[in-house]
């Protein structure tokens, strides 16, 4: 008897498959669907395939067969801004992106529709981010971060943006009000709404407004800090003017003596000494002030007396300080 050779087949058909529980997971290994199922536990996660593979990850392991086709879980979302910034002036617009970042941390080529995602602002002087991704900065005293956020199908991203100051008198109720937005912050808070920090109030009742507190580099806060006092060329504590004799007996020169901050070009701050013998008429002094110390931000400078004003012997002086 003549024997057939035996011929051995497997066809590989898509089937169901019942689900698999335990105390420690439930999974179901395949379906008759589009391409897989994601299982879970609190131990695992198995991300099953139509075809060969799987993807699979726990806190102590990330697995990702090698197969075509594979499928992928958004993770995250990748945000970014039109041309690469990471900076905004403010009042400015910014116009953001979303990209998904899949669980293989792959990141989409193409951003998602504005209009599909859930754009707000997470922290930072951020005004508003409409429903197409574009960011509005708020006015700033100096330089602040910021934070985008945007969520998309339960997954969400952050972007660092900082907010760029222009001007520094644009401030909240401290604009226009001829004093930094930034000194102003120092002392009276950051949120621009303080009632005692406009340039005529005295909140220390000092006598001085916070105008001259800050022309003459003084702290708002604290009632009168005496005189100016300086040795060599550093300044030891910031004050009132004050008047000042050098030289030796028989050769005096008297000078007045006043603090003026650095940056008062910068500023558009002017100073004038003024000069009197009955405290009736006065006479600004036309000599260029001398620096004779500083502190890096505020400086004593002087000015010599004249001998007369008004054919009296000069005795008193004054300094204005004013602001364009």
């Amino acid at each position: 008897m003549s024997r057939l050779p035996f011929i051995a087949c497997f066809l590989l058909t898509a089937t169901a498959v019942m689900a698999g529980t335990s105390a420690d997971y439930s999974l179901e290994p395949a379906v008759l669907d589009g391409g897989g199922i994601a299982g879970s536990s609190a131990n695992y996660a198995l991300n099953p395939s139509i075809g060969p593979g799987a993807a699979g990850a726990s806190t102590d392991y990330v697995l990702r067969g090698g197969f075509s086709g594979m499928l992928s879980d958004a993770a995250s979302l990748v945000l970014t801004a039109a041309g690469a910034a990471g900076s905004l002036n403010e009042r400015a617009t910014l116009q953001l992106e979303a990209r998904i970042r899949y669980d293989d941390d792959s990141v989409a080529a193409l951003a998602l529709p504005a209009a599909n995602v859930t754009w707000s602002v997470a922290a930072g002087p951020l005004a508003s981010i409409n429903s197409g991704g574009l960011a509005t900065a708020g006015s700033v005293y100096q330089d602040t971060p910021a934070t985008a956020m945007a969520v998309y199908q339960g997954v969400d991203g952050l972007l660092s943006i900082t907010v760029l100051n222009l001007t520094n008198d644009d401030f909240g109720s401290y604009a226009a009000d001829k004093l930094p937005d930034l000194w102003q912050a120092l002392y009276f808070g950051a949120s621009g709404i303080a009632t005692n920090a406009g340039p005529e109030a005295d909140p220390d009742a000092d006598g001085l407004i916070n105008f001259q507190e800050y022309a003459f580099g003084m702290n708002p806060s604290l009632f009168f800090s005496g005189m100016l006092e300086w040795s060599g060329s550093t300044l030891q504590k910031r004050g009132l003017a004050t008047p000042f004799a050098s030289g030796t007996a028989g050769s005096f020169t008297f000078r007045a003596v006043f603090a003026r901050r650095k940056d008062f070009g910068a500023a558009g701050l002017s100073y004038t000494v003024e000069f009197s013998g009955d405290l009736s008429f006065w006479r600004a002094s036309t000599a260029t002030p001398s620096v004779l110390a500083d502190d890096g931000e505020i400086q004593a400078v002087s000015v010599p007396y004249p001998f007369f004003v008004n054919g009296k012997k000069a005795t008193y002086f004054r300094v204005k300080v004013q602001s364009p």
